[in-house]
């Protein structure tokens, strides 16, 4: 499938992201790595559709670990995760903390392999952690 075709919404403006569907997400803490991990993402061909940058409150707020702040239907997307014993509260749950400490979570839409590895590396050499890539199906840990 073309990079095109993989746009999948990337950086779409709706306010709640209920899951990362078919994207590695990771941590970085500060902000000159974060730069550079944009730059070197760039750099490999994944386009700024493709990546997505969240922070701060307004990072936090989008993650929603309950749901409460979006409405009900919010509300019950977390909850069902929840009841169904889904790893994701607790994912969602520390990215949203780490967001409100002042670092960075980075997603980038990787649909197979290869670009899975790229993005695992370029977030490593930029001090990047807790790197999980998120598929329609199922969650693979990629660097604690």
């Amino acid at each position: 499938m073309s990079r095109d075709r993989q746009h999948d919404n990337a950086n779409d403006e709706s306010d709640f992201i209920p899951y990362p569907m078919n994207r590695v997400v990771g941590i970085v803490d500060d902000v000159g790595d974060t730069q550079g991990a944009l730059r070197d993402l760039q750099a490999a061909g994944f386009t700024a559709d493709e990546i997505r940058v969240l922070t701060a409150e307004q990072g936090a707020h989008r993650i929603d670990v309950n749901g409460d702040e979006h409405g009900p239907l919010a509300h019950v997307v977390r909850s069902i995760q929840e009841l169904l014993g889904d790893y994701d509260i607790k994912h969602a749950t520390r990215y949203q903390q780490e967001l409100l400490t002042g670092h960075f979570g980075i997603g980038v839409i990787a649909r197979d392999v290869e670009d899975r590895g790229k993005v695992r590396q370029i977030l490593k050499e930029h001090h990047g952690h807790f790197i999980n890539y998120y598929g329609r199906w199922a969650m693979e840990n990629l660097e604690p």
